[in-house]
């Protein structure tokens, strides 16, 4: 028999044949079998086919080469019922051979030719290890525990004593006669494969593919339902969503979070934040999700203060939180909270209510709040008041259902119930400072109660409580803390705490308004403005700030951009009695006086109560010199408002028209004790200063009532101009007039003065350009005709200078400074009993007026009217004690009337009075020299000489003393210095008589 080698053979069997012939030298010695290999000696059958009919021929190699057909199987009638599986082994070296049947693969298992770490497959494309094979597992095991099998060299190897199927108990050895019977003895070794039953193998095997393909489906559609969808394999989280278990930890971390959202701070829910976070590290759950998302929507709501990226997270997990269920309470909260922090209450009012109606929802006091929120929002107050007064009745300590309660009552208008609900919240909870700052807004905003107010905000403000306010409640509290210092007189430090506030939150109209109003309140309005012009234009509805924004550009002097901005909101605001006030007011400021009384009218009729209305009113028609229509409306305005500063000003001025200086002074302090910022009551003040003579103090408040009103206050550079003038600071005065004058270019008073002023500086020309211009927007005012008749005069031009001045007292017949001014004029022109008419009309007219009393005395003296000069040079001094000068002329009307003791006593009086008289020692000389009492006019002549140097008379006179007293050097010596200082002297030759006697 051949040799058998179980290293390289795979069972070939040997039928007795002669020796197969060996191998040609063209075929590679290969120690591994080759299945798809075609050796020339080795064939392979199907033993289930029926004999094939005698070949004709052959092949040179006497073999023959067999088809195997696996669906013949069933034709053999021993082999019709067999089910046979057929492998394909693979080596580990990755070639294929097969199919062989299961008895066959034991079979070289058995005999080595397989060494059990190959793979075998039924369709050559799933392929498993050998030892997965049940069969094939018991064949390898039972090798594995047995002796080693020494494999003979036999013709045909014994069946295996395995319970691998087979056709039959003989199959072995009839498949090998069979083989023997088919090729007739002319084969070599072959490899036996047995395919009979291969189709009921098959048969069989369908329902198993069928549920292998069903198990592949199903699990295809499991793994991509668990990743591709949120719902899970199978929809499995939407039919179990995950749920934190009870007496967990993460149980405990979410019941802290829902117990932090009731507590309504910003660091509880920040806190609730964190701890629902710390709950969905472990797993997701759709609920602790929801509770997570809540959190973040009131950090936005209430705080704005969320991260983006969690608000753009919580977006994206609504359609998972919503697997709970569309009714599930956590998804309705959820769902409610996105929907009231986008302002859309109708869309979360309606599932909130759904919730809140079922019984199972009624203990849920989170919900109850949700529902409150968007019933506040709808603006459906009754309903949110008794929604959280069922919360109240569950919990009467809930600091959140508190202040939601003073919030809905503040918004009502109810200070006295929000401020309960406030104290009442603070006290179930000392650390709700959100409670403790609206309180306070409370206390200075509507009850402006800065004590109390000022204690609220402080208790905000404690270091332990503070920092349960978020960014912008801790703004909002130094906004009021600001708003209180305000309340307490303290502007400067006011602003600096709202400016401080406004860093915090620079996005706040709270404290922006409340920073514009204290800027506006200090006379800054190019502060305000801008805080104004911001607020206009994002709420352009509210009323507050648009009257800031007109009244700030009308105060900045931007009265276009003012007048653009009344009208739009004069169309906004078409019955706003306020508005209509401020249009009135633009109106007045550029002149356009009809349309202002109008605005004014119109005004006053929307809102008799508005006082500015009628002040303004009442203050136009008094530049319009309609002094009893000024009155009507000022008096209205006392009746509405008597301690309002703006009306005891107005009242000042009226008396101030009225020639009732004393009366004006008093209601112009008692403005300024109203108001001390009042820029109209420093003006009054001033203007009756300057009548009073008190020309610093007039310069004082005209200053301080030009830097409080720049821009609006009427005739205010030219009350200063008029102070500089009188100061005698012409230079300035002039200045001041031509800025005013470039302000206002219409008004007549401007150029009047400026014009009076160039007339002092002696700038004749300039002085009547003005006048005229005045005179050609009013041909007919008095005060024009007046400085322009002094013009005149200045200019010698007394012919036009009378006629003038005449003009000017025809048309002001009661001013006593026109006559007086009109008898100097008449007095230069040589007509001194005219003159002296219009100085009697003036004393009579105004028994104070100095200058009239004392031109009048001055006349009477020149006509030798002793007595009369003396009665009018003391009336003039009686009228102006200072004018001590009177006091020289005085004792002139006594020494011209050869009274020369009382001379000599007025002119004493009057050295000692005013040391500045100098020109009295002379005088007094000259009396006693009238009365030979030399000596003691020597005295007085030396006096003189000292003081007067230069008054040659002096020692005219002198010298005649000396020589009356025989002191002949002396009296030399002072004739000679007569001669110096009059060397053109008419009696010099006399003189130099005398000098020539007294030394011969």
């Amino acid at each position: 028999p051949a040799s058998f080698n179980p290293s390289v053979d795979f069972g070939d069997v040997d039928f007795g044949m002669p020796p197969s012939p060996a191998p040609s030298a063209g075929v590679p010695d290969s120690l591994e079998f080759d299945p798809t290999a075609r050796p020339g000696d080795d064939l392979e059958a199907d033993l289930s086919d029926p004999l094939p009919p005698p070949p004709n021929a052959g092949p040179a190699d006497g073999l023959e080469m067999l088809s195997f057909i696996d669906d013949a199987a069933g034709r053999e009638t021993g082999q019709a019922g067999a089910k046979v599986r057929r492998f394909h082994v693979r080596r580990r070296s990755g070639k294929v051979f097969g199919p062989f049947d299961e008895g066959v693969v034991v079979k070289m298992l058995e005999d080595g030719q397989l060494l059990g770490n190959e793979d075998v497959s039924l369709d050559s494309e799933q392929w498993s290890a050998i030892g997965t094979i049940p069969t094939f597992a018991t064949a390898i095991q039972r090798l594995m525990e047995g002796p080693s099998k020494v494999v003979a060299a036999a013709p045909v190897a014994t069946a295996s004593d395995t319970e691998a199927p087979r056709a039959d108990p003989g199959g072995t050895q009839a498949n090998m006669r069979r083989l023997e019977q088919l090729y007739e003895g002319r084969m070599a070794a072959v490899s036996v494969v047995d395919r009979s039953g291969a189709d009921a193998k098959i048969k069989k095997r369908i329902p198993m593919f069928i549920a292998a393909g069903v198990a592949v489906l199903l699990l295809g559609i499991g793994v991509g339902t668990e990743f591709g969808t949120r719902y899970g394999a199978f929809g499995r989280r939407a039919l179990f969503p995950a749920r934190v278990s009870d007496g967990s930890p993460q149980a405990e971390l979410v019941n802290q979070a829902r117990q932090a959202l009731l507590q309504d701070t910003f660091a509880s829910y920040k806190q609730a934040h964190t701890l629902s976070a710390q709950a969905l590290q472990e797993k997701e759950y759709p609920a602790v999700r929801s509770l997570w998302c809540q959190s973040v929507y009131y950090l936005q709501r209430k705080y704005a203060a969320a991260d983006m990226a969690d608000m753009s997270r919580c977006r994206d997990a609504m359609e998972d939180i919503a697997l709970l269920g569309e009714k599930d309470v956590d998804v309705i909260k959820v769902a409610a909270s996105l929907a009231l922090t986008s302002r859309q209450a109708d869309a979360a009012l309606t599932p909130l209510l759904d919730a809140y109606s079922r019984e199972a929802n009624q203990a849920d006091l989170e919900l109850a709040f949700l529902v409150a929120e968007a019933q506040a929002m709808k603006r459906d107050q009754n309903s949110a008041i008794e929604t959280l007064k069922k919360v109240l009745a569950a919990d009467p300590k809930s600091a959140k259902a508190h202040h939601a309660l003073g919030n809905l009552h503040q918004a009502a208008g109810r200070a006295d119930d929000a401020a309960a609900s406030y104290a009442a919240a603070l006290e179930a909870d000392r650390k709700h400072a959100a409670s403790a700052v609206e309180l306070a807004a409370v206390q200075l905003l509507v009850r402006k109660d800065a004590e109390k107010g000022t204690q609220s905000i402080d208790e905000a403000l404690a270091e332990d409580v503070q920092s349960a306010l978020g960014p912008a409640e801790l703004a909002r509290a130094r906004g009021l803390k600001g708003v209180a210092l305000f309340h307490q007189h303290k502007p400067k430090e006011a602003e600096a705490e709202l400016k401080s506030a406004m860093e915090k939150d620079p996005q706040s109209d709270f404290l922006k308004a409340q920073l514009a109003h204290v800027m506006r309140a200090q006379r800054n309005y190019e502060g305000a403005l801008p805080l104004y012009t911001a607020l206009a234009s994002e709420e352009s509805d509210n009323l507050e700030y648009a009257d800031g924004h007109i009244t700030s550009l009308v105060m900045t002097g931007k009265m276009q951009a003012a007048l653009d901005a009344v009208q739009k909101a004069s169309g906004q605001f078409p019955n706003e009695a306020r508005i209509a006030y401020l249009y009135g007011r633009i109106e007045d400021a550029l002149d356009k006086l009809s349309e202002a009384e109008g605005h004014y009218k119109r005004a006053i009729a929307a809102d008799a109560a508005l006082v500015e209305a009628n002040l303004y009113l009442g203050r136009f028609y008094l530049r319009q010199r309609r002094n009893a229509e000024a009155r009507t409306q000022l008096e209205q305005a006392a009746t509405k408002a008597p301690e309002h500063a703006g009306v005891r000003s107005g009242l000042g001025e009226l008396a101030l028209a009225e020639n009732n200086a004393l009366l004006g002074q008093q209601e112009f302090e008692r403005a300024v004790q109203l108001d001390p910022n009042l820029a109209d009551a420093h003006l009054g003040l001033s203007r009756v200063a300057l009548l009073n003579g008190d020309l610093e103090k007039a310069q004082t408040e005209a200053n301080r009532a030009l830097e409080l009103d720049p821009h609006l206050l009427k005739d205010g550079r030219l009350q200063r101009g008029i102070v500089l003038w009188r100061l005698g600071k012409l230079d300035e005065a002039v200045a001041e007039l031509e800025k005013a004058k470039a302000e206002d270019p219409r008004s007549t008073t401007i150029p009047i003065t400026l014009g009076a002023v160039l007339l002092e500086r002696g700038e004749l020309p300039s002085a009547e350009s003005n006048l005229g211009l005045a005179l050609s927007n009013e041909p007919s005012n008095h005060e024009a005709l007046y400085y322009l008749g002094l013009v005149k005069a200045k200019r010698l031009e007394f012919t036009q200078a009378m006629d003038a001045m005449r003009k000017a007292v025809e048309r002001a017949p009661k001013r006593p400074d026109y006559h007086y001014a009109y008898g100097v004029i008449l007095r230069d022109a040589k007509n001194l009993p005219d003159a002296m008419r219009e100085w009697n009309t003036a004393v009579t007219l105004d028994p104070a007026n100095a200058d009239a009393h004392e031109a009048l005395g001055h006349a009477h003296l020149e006509n030798g009217e002793f007595d009369e000069a003396i009665a009018s040079f003391e009336d003039s001094l009686k009228a102006d004690p200072r004018r001590t000068r009177v006091l020289g002329s005085i004792g002139d009307a006594y020494f011209n009337a050869a009274r020369w003791n009382d001379a000599i006593k007025r002119y004493q009086t009057a050295l000692k009075a005013d040391a500045k008289l100098t020109h009295v020692y002379y005088k007094v000389a000259r009396a006693f020299t009238e009365q030979a009492q030399h000596a003691k006019a020597i005295d007085w002549y030396r006096k003189a000489s000292s003081v007067e140097p230069e008054n040659p008379m002096t020692y005219y006179y002198l010298g005649f003393a000396y020589k009356e007293k025989n002191k002949r050097r002396e009296a030399v010596q002072a004739f000679k210095d007569y001669l110096v200082k009059k060397p053109d002297a008419t009696d010099k030759k006399d003189i130099e008589e005398e000098i020539y006697d007294l030394q011969n």
